[in-house]
């Protein structure tokens, strides 16, 4: 299990409680918290049926906005709403050959980002608009939603 580095410059963008590497490391726990599996490396003796389920956080963003100023004519803002995504791969542990892959992505709903954006709090500065809870919560119904997937695939 792991959570992918993240290159996008929104990562600049976004604020909050947390740096990089505290909402990384926040939402790997939370990853092992829904899939408590024992790992694939204690099977000693792996039988032809044992499958391994590899599942990992490609991409996330928090949620945040700028704006671009552009002299006289003015300028605009821009918006983004908080988003977890999550890719499982599931793969027999002797042949290592891959059986099925599965992907999920949430979203906040727009009237929650109107909401946490146009928050008193956030606008003075006081907290971030999203905070880990959010951010958790998009991540366990994308887990939600691979379990369910996986489900109906065997």
């Amino acid at each position: 299990m792991s959570v992918l580095p993240r290159t996008c410059f929104k990562k600049f963008y976004e604020t909050g409680f947390y740096n990089e590497e505290e909402i990384d490391l926040e939402l790997r726990n939370s990853l092992e918290e829904v899939f408590t599996l024992p790992l694939a490396s204690e099977v000693l003796e792996p039988l032809n049926t044992d499958l391994v389920l590899d599942v990992y956080v490609p991409n996330f963003q928090q949620g945040a906005g700028g704006n671009v100023e552009l002299g006289t004519l003015g300028g605009f803002a821009f918006f983004w709403r908080p988003k977890v995504s999550v890719k499982a791969r599931l793969f027999n542990l002797k042949t290592k050959k891959t059986k099925h892959i599965f992907s999920s992505t949430e979203v906040i709903t727009g009237w929650r980002f109107v909401n946490g954006i146009l928050s008193l709090k956030h606008f003075f500065g006081l907290s971030a608009a999203f905070n880990k809870n959010d951010m958790n919560e998009l991540l366990y119904k994308a887990c939600n939603n691979i379990l369910i997937q996986i489900q109906n695939k065997l």
